[in-house]
């Protein structure tokens, strides 16, 4: 070996194991850097031997090697950062569902008084007082205060629903935004890589940031990246290229439909979440398209309930003004199949317009459930008065209106003052063809007559009782007798219309209506239920991948990360190594300069 290789080995070896100082103190220095990747320095034996057209390294089996750097590189495990940037996202979107419902179980909560079940409750205590004093003054305001406080508490709900709506469409687009940025600068810093390996010197600092970009995007979408030498990193969510080499696809939020949809760039395709994941978009977008407006159904569903079995009771009772056929609730949005828990609200204007009081129903001799009773007198089961409607009209204009149970006051009169009772009718042919007779006999023993009375037609009526304001009670018979069958022959034919007196002691529409909000309340109990069972699904998800990701993260720094003691040890051996090799330079300078002496 020549001095000039000693001199080669230890200088080349100087240059490596300085090399491998400033890899060790980088990573010193970057210990606590968000981002940083340890980077690792390999070396190699070189051959230093020189020949050419004028120099040779004389005998050809005896070579001289020195050390020189194979390889400087950023030590990343791409598998492991796949899977923490998978669970990181998983974990957002938990914890962004968690936080939304969490807000809404707030609202739905049942231990309070305010709450849907607990209002519903007081509606049933409140008209079960009723049934038992109908004529208390208190306990109709009671059902009153009761009322409103539910149709506030719908109205609050829905109200929080909007707001909890919006405020997450505001933070789709936020996050919206936010990604895009982050995609640009993905794009951005390919280029800027590629660009810097192409020059010889890779920027390892940009491709930190490039990993650490793509993890801050992990967490607003599901983002997958496959590293491409040519041209960077590839990203892909749910299957779409977002960005690829130095192009990124915008995401951007359609709001023309019910609800807004995400979908990338102006393709058209939507991106779509699965039932759970996501990043905190996927969270958000599942949140507007299918939870929120899941809840925001159950509580329009619980108040249509509400309204339309209250209604139907209290349509059946009479209130202290002598009116019926009312509804309790009304949705002020206007008539409609549906009503809606913002939009519910009372339809009766004080204490007095509350249906207690039962009235009679169609269908049963005797007075207790019947509004109207048709007797068929002379008539045959076959014929004349077994075809007899039993419909009553009621108006000044002639209007053919049915009366039913709802239209009978407590005192038996019709609306209008019109008073009820047993009218016996006896129908004679005046041997005009289409034409009858009629003879009222009225339950105040007077006697009204109708002469040629048009049958022949649907729609024909007779006036039982006129009480010399206009409002008329009347009898349709047109259907009854168009067949012909009274006669001349067959003589007169008789029949009776009974107009039953109310049960002033029945308070079943109040009992029923408590009933009904009773059994209303395990509504309003499992919707609260259904939306905590969410919130606690989505914590346990969240703590779940939580766990993951930091087992991920954790193996992640045991092969990327800085270890200052493991560094600092290193930096000791390496001073030795650059130290040795100093020596080696130092010796071949000694060497050098006897050898010269002896020359002289």
């Amino acid at each position: 070996m020549s001095v000039n290789s000693l001199f080669d080995i230890g200088s080349t070896s100087l240059r490596a194991v300085g090399e491998k100082i400033d890899a060790t103190s980088q990573n010193i220095a970057n210990a606590e850097s968000e981002g940083y990747r340890r980077r690792r320095v390999s070396l190699s034996s070189r051959s230093v031997a020189a020949t050419g057209l004028y120099a040779s390294n004389g005998a050809q089996d005896v070579t001289s090697s020195g050390v020189g750097v194979e390889q400087f590189e950023r030590v990343r495990d791409g598998m492991l950062v796949a899977a923490r940037n998978e669970a990181r996202s998983s974990e957002s979107a938990a914890r962004e569902e968690g936080r939304v419902l969490g807000v809404l179980e707030g609202a739905l909560a049942t231990d309070t008084d305010a709450s849907l079940s607990a209002s519903l409750e007081g509606l049933a205590d409140g008209f079960s007082t009723l049934a038992n004093n109908p004529d208390n003054q208190g306990a109709r305001e009671s059902v009153l205060g009761r009322a409103r406080q539910l149709t506030d508490t719908f109205g609050r709900l829905d109200q929080r629903l909007g707001e909890l709506t919006t405020n997450t469409e505001n933070a789709l687009a936020g996050n919206v935004e936010e990604a895009n940025g982050l995609l640009d600068k993905v794009a951005s810093l390919n280029e800027q890589i590629e660009n810097a390996r192409a020059g010889g010197s890779p920027d390892y600092a940009a491709e930190d940031q490039r990993d650490q970009t793509v993890k801050e995007l992990s967490k607003l979408l599901p983002v997958e990246a496959q590293e491409n030498r040519s041209d960077g990193y590839t990203l892909t969510v749910d299957g779409m290229t977002v960005v690829q080499g130095t192009e990124a696809t915008t995401l951007s939020v359609d709001q023309s439909g019910d609800t807004p949809a995400v979908e990338f760039g102006k393709t058209g395709v939507e991106f779509t979440p699965g039932a759970e994941g996501g990043g905190e978009i996927g969270a958000q977008a599942r949140l507007l398209n299918d939870t929120l407006p899941g809840v925001q159904g159950d509580l329009d569903a619980l108040a249509d309930d509400v309204v339309k079995e209250v209604n139907a009771a209290h349509r059946k009772g009479a209130d202290q003004n002598g009116d019926t056929g009312e509804n309790f609730f009304v949705d002020k949005s206007g008539p409609s199949s549906e009503n809606t828990a913002g939009n519910i609200e009372l339809n009766v204007d004080g204490p007095k317009d509350i249906a207690a009081v039962a009235t009679p129903a169609l269908g049963t001799l005797g007075g207790k459930q019947t509004a109207v009773t048709v007797g068929q007198g002379d008539f045959g089961d076959s014929s004349g008065a077994g075809t007899i409607e039993p419909r009553l009209t009621v108006g000044s204009d002639g209007s053919a209106s049915t009366v039913e149970a709802s239209s009978i006051s407590p005192d038996g009169n019709l609306p209008g003052d019109v008073a009820g009772g047993t009218f016996d009718v006896t129908v004679k042919n005046n041997a005009t063809a289409g034409e009858l007779d009629f003879t009222i006999d009225r339950p105040d023993g007077s006697t009204s007559a109708q002469t040629g009375v048009d049958v022949s037609s649907d729609g024909t009526t007779i006036t039982l009782e006129d009480d010399g304001s206009g409002n008329t009670l009347k009898l349709d018979v047109g259907t009854a007798f168009a067949d012909g069958d009274v006669t001349s022959a067959s003589g007169p034919k008789e029949f009776s219309v009974t107009v039953d007196n109310s049960l002033p002691g029945d308070t079943g529409p109040a009992q029923t209506i408590a009933d009904r909000a009773s059994d209303l309340t395990t509504g309003a109990t499992d919707l609260a239920a259904n939306v905590g069972t969410q919130v606690q699904e989505a914590a346990a998800k969240e703590e779940a991948q939580a766990a993951v990701g930091e087992r991920v993260q954790a193996q992640i720094e045991d092969v990327s990360g800085v270890s200052v003691d493991q560094q600092l040890s290193s930096l000791i051996e390496q001073q030795q190594q650059f130290a040795a090799s100093a020596q080696v330079l130092t010796t071949a300078r000694e060497v050098s300069s006897t050898l010269l002496s002896i020359a002289r």
